[in-house]
Order: C-alpha cells, then sequence, then structure tokens
C-alpha cells in the first residue's frame, strides 16, 4: 500500500484546494477512495469497471486512473513523505 495525494484540475470552485492524502493500492484506487467519500452521491461504480455519476453519465473508464468532474478530473500522485 501507498501514500497518495489526491487532488482536482478543474472548473469547481469547491475543490481548487482539494489535497487529500490517502493509503490504497494503486492511483485509481486512491482516487475512488477520496471520489466516493466527497461526493458519495454522484458515485457509482459498474461491473465493467467504469463509474458512472448521479445522471448516469461515465466519468472514469475501466482503465482510468482518474474521473472527471465539471470540466476537470480528480487525479493521485505518490505522496512523497
Amino acid at each position: 500500500m501507498k501514500t497518495y495525494k489526491v487532488t482536482y484540475t478543474g472548473n469547481a470552485s469547491r475543490f481548487k484546494n482539494l489535497n487529500e492524502e490517502v493509503n490504497a493500492t494503486s492511483e485509481r484506487a486512491a482516487v475512488e477512495i477520496a471520489y466516493s467519500q466527497i461526493l458519495n452521491n454522484s458515485y457509482f461504480p459498474q461491473e465493467d469497471g467504469t463509474i458512472k455519476d448521479s445522471d448516469g453519465e461515465i466519468i472514469a473508464g475501466p482503465t482510468s486512473n482518474t474521473i472527471d468532474y465539471d470540466g476537470g478530473c480528480f487525479i493521485a500522485e505518490t505522496y512523497d513523505l
């Protein structure tokens, strides 16, 4: 397990300063953990590996390491302690 820093790179002002430290097995897992805690009402993982939002739109593909949101995305980077 590694420690990741999850940030947001988009237009939503409420997430501009997001800097979540997450312990996970991969970048994808880190992004999913942070996103599901922040936007639980808009996080719907599918059996095929995609993730949909509350409108049924795909916000992450099965192999994506990011989750799209409002013109940007949530990303994870290895956090250097």
